[in-house]
């Protein structure tokens, strides 16, 4: 089993629509296979997936929000919404509640043949806010590659 742990624990103010910053990497096992490609790479805001297999994701935002309102949290990936993968909940009070969504979900990458040769569409994972405004004050994301 291979896994990838993020951490952000700084503030950002995410507007509707805005990507949130997953942070950096704070746990990491994972190699290289023969061509030299790893199982994840960190690229900004998300996390590439590279090799063919099942992959467990689990992440986590605490926030608040400037506003009364909902705020929705959705996993996108290669830039497409996941339509399961997503956690929303309601502010009542603005900048006092602080709120925690978990979302929690499986992805498969499959191998496909490309010009003969067996290969893999890498997968990019993001998170966005596609909600009202919040401010996030810790994300971690950890992905686990089962198999």
């Amino acid at each position: 089993m291979y896994l990838i742990g993020l951490a952000n624990t700084g503030s950002q103010s995410v507007q509707p629509e805005g990507v949130i910053n997953i942070g950096d990497v704070y746990r990491r096992y994972c190699r290289r296979n023969c061509c030299g490609t790893r199982v994840f790479d960190v690229n900004g805001s998300g996390v590439t997936l590279n090799w063919s297999g099942i992959y467990h994701i689990t992440a986590t935002f605490e926030l608040t929000a400037p506003e009364a309102g909902n705020v929705t949290v959705q996993a996108f990936e290669n830039g497409a919404p996941v339509p399961l993968a997503v956690a929303s909940t309601t502010i009542t009070t603005a900048d006092t509640e602080t709120r925690t969504l978990i979302i929690d979900y499986f992805t498969i990458l499959n191998e496909a043949v490309v010009l003969g040769v067996d290969s893999t569409t890498a997968k990019s994972i993001t998170f966005e806010n596609v909600g009202d405004a919040a401010t996030f004050t810790n994300v971690v994301v950890n992905i686990e590659k089962e198999a």
